[in-house]
């Protein structure tokens, strides 16, 4: 597993040494993995947290005004030791409340850690997080349920909370009930890797594992992927069984990223958190989405559900300056059980529909039929050279092409051609949408105009070079689609001007790309065709076969 580190020894110290570099007011503690507020406000509660790292930017990206005083840091997944946790304490030298994730090492550390404080006459406090409802509350043979990254919002609290100028007691009581009420769980697609080591466990290329810890402890099940929506709303489901929210309630969503899960992935897993809440009439007052807790480069998501009243709600609110938490997002623009907000816009007029039979309904579904079979190859093709995504995007163009057939006059070709280019226009996106939308309305206009088949192949041809900038031998489709309509006008064939696209299709197999993604390999595109130039092949030869 490849890793931007120097020596596995030192990334803990690195990575700190670059949050302190870029963090206002934060420094390192002497001698220890700690960073504290070294501008902090004396004379209020300090609000520390921490545990092993590795789940950046959980804790020292929470570091900041209205969130953490100190994140006390150990070795990846391992618990930091006694001397650091009361090396915190003593740097911010103030009555303090301790955070602490429910994993046996963080919990004996820091909870001595606070004896010791007190031993030394300070205030302190220890609450800790258990939100994993994956697990059983009333097991006595495990250690009980871990936290996850649902802390986040309990440290979120605690820090507002503490900011305002509430006493120990009250950050105390006010973060222990946010825990309390607090409920999580999650999932692994894949192991996250230590730097320098290994994956802490091993999946299937169709496996998940529901009800992981936040360092790939087991979860509760290992199970085939299903698609989101499902995966979400079991997830859903058991929170909301498990911490007993149901209508009426309100709630704050974190749905977190455990690492390597993009933020596309993330955004669908939130849509449908908000959707399933709403249809349990459950009131979603803030939801985020994002990594917040991660374990290393784990790809896979948990989502938490944070009971809200108003006095909650207030401190979610309160403004913090730390680089991890999203100040001044989260508000949903409606009810949950409200449709996702649209604006309509003004539509192109449509053809008046025709009887939709005929040959050439027969020919756009032939080649729409041949887009489709050949989508494996030609991804194959773009994948090799470009970004893998042109039989998919032709896919996509082809179902919208059969969806327009109903609606357009099929005795007309040209205005069958102009509604082909809408569709595609409006499917696909990216460079192939206009560039294909192009050329099919200027073929469209000089056969509208009395031109023939070859003139409007090569009218579609010149517009693609006019639109997108490349030429005959620049590697792309034209290097298929100018011989074929050469080829047209001299034998009248379209069986001929196939083949001739085909032969310079293969032609593109030793050109350097010019034009294009392709054109950033230069030389190492060579050995393979033109995925473009492919696809011009596929659909002539579809016009061909339907005469």
């Amino acid at each position: 597993m490849k890793k931007l580190i120097n020596d596995p020894a030192d990334v803990v110290d690195e990575a700190l040494a670059g949050v302190a570099r870029t963090t206002e007011g934060a420094a390192l503690v002497e001698g220890h993995r700690v960073l504290v507020r070294a501008d902090r406000e004396r004379g209020r509660v300090a609000v520390l947290s921490g545990g092993g790292s590795g789940h950046e930017p959980a804790f020292s990206g929470y570091l900041g005004p209205g969130h953490l005083d100190g994140a006390v840091c150990g070795e990846v997944f391992a618990s930091p030791g006694v001397d650091a946790v009361v090396a915190a304490i003593r740097a911010v030298d103030d009555p303090t409340l301790l955070v602490v994730m429910n994993y046996t090492g963080d919990r004996l550390n820091f909870g001595l850690a606070a004896q010791l404080a007190r031993a030394e006459g300070r205030e302190c406090t220890m609450i800790t997080v258990a939100d994993d409802v994956a697990l059983d509350a009333d097991d006595d043979v495990t250690a009980g349920r871990r936290g996850l990254a649902g802390t986040v919002l309990v440290t979120k609290v605690a820090g507002a909370a503490a900011a305002e100028g509430s006493s120990l007691e009250q950050v105390t009581e006010a973060a222990q009930a946010a825990a309390a009420a607090l409920g999580t769980m999650g999932l692994a697609l894949a192991p996250a890797t230590v730097p320098g080591g290994e994956a802490g466990f091993s999946l299937g290329e169709d496996e998940i594992e529901i009800g992981l810890g936040i360092h790939g402890e087991p979860g509760v099940r290992r199970e085939s992927l299903r698609s989101a929506d499902e995966l979400v709303d079991e997830l859903v489901g058991t929170i909301c069984d498990d911490r007993g929210i149901g209508a009426g309630d309100r709630v704050a969503v974190l749905v977190n990223g455990t690492g390597a899960t993009p933020p596309m992935e993330l955004s669908i897993v939130l849509r449908r958190v908000v959707e399933g809440l709403g249809k349990r009439d459950v009131t979603v007052e803030r939801a985020w989405s994002g990594t917040f807790l991660s374990s290393i480069d784990m790809p896979g998501v948990s989502v938490a559900l944070l009971p809200l009243d108003d006095d909650r709600l207030a401190l979610l609110d309160a403004p913090a300056r730390s680089s991890g938490w999203p100040s001044g997002s989260g508000v949903l623009s409606g009810p949950a059980s409200a449709p996702v907000p649209t604006v309509a816009v003004p539509q192109d007029e449509q053809a008046a529909s025709g009887d939709g039979q005929g040959q050439l309904r027969t020919t756009v579904e032939a080649v729409c039929a041949a887009v489709e079979d050949a989508e494996g190859r030609l991804t194959e093709l773009d994948s090799a050279t470009g970004d893998g995504d042109l039989g998919t995007s032709l896919t996509r163009g082809a179902a919208a092409v059969r969806e327009g057939l109903d609606t357009t006059d099929l005795d007309d070709p040209v205005a069958t051609l102009r509604m082909v280019a809408a569709a595609v226009r409006r499917a696909i996106g990216g460079t192939s949408g206009p560039l294909l939308a192009t050329a099919l309305l200027h073929a469209a206009e000089h056969l509208d105009e009395g031109g023939t088949r070859d003139e409007a192949l090569r009218a579609a041809a010149d517009g693609i070079a006019d639109l997108g900038g490349a030429r005959r031998g620049d590697r792309t489709l034209l290097d298929a689609l100018y011989p074929a309509a050469d080829e047209l006008a001299s034998s009248g064939s379209m069986s001929s001007a196939a083949s001739a696209a085909a032969d310079g299709a293969e032609a593109t197999t030793t050109m350097t790309p010019r034009r294009g993604r392709s054109s950033y390999l230069g030389e190492r595109a060579h050995g393979h065709r033109d995925a473009g130039a492919e696809a011009v092949v596929v659909v002539l030869r579809a016009l061909a076969d339907a005469g």
